[in-house]
């Protein structure tokens, strides 16, 4: 006898499964059912079947593993480097009052070597 499961997973994994169901399916209609069964050696009734019956599952073992489906061209980063990277932009941000307050250091130099010009001279 079989007995069915209670699903154990969170509600943000079984958020992350439905992103990744959402995401692969795009992708499949993007491209063509018929062109992805070509590119794996099946047939597309298999490719329909497998998006049918096994899909849905498939993303929430990723989901439960801590896994995620992206697109190739994308890079992933740490999260504590990129925290770092934003707040160290946010400190400098927060100094600037205007626009050419991003050029002020350069400014500063050019004023020290005798070599500043203002814009309006230019």
């Amino acid at each position: 006898m079989i007995t069915k499961s209670i699903c154990q997973l969170s509600d943000e994994q079984l958020a992350w499964s439905r992103n990744m169901q959402t995401q692969v399916l795009q992708a499949i209609d993007k491209n063509g059912q018929a062109e992805l069964a070509k590119a794996i050696g099946i047939d597309s009734s298999t490719v329909s079947r497998l998006k049918e019956h096994h899909l849905a599952n498939l993303c929430k073992m990723l989901a439960s593993l801590g896994l995620k489906v992206v697109p190739a061209n994308m890079k992933c980063y740490d999260a504590a480097k990129i925290d770092i990277l934003f707040r160290l932009a946010k400190d400098n941000f927060q100094r600037l009052e205007e626009v050419d307050d991003f050029f002020h250091d350069d400014a500063k130099t050019q004023i020290a070597e005798g070599t500043y010009r203002p814009r309006g001279v230019l």
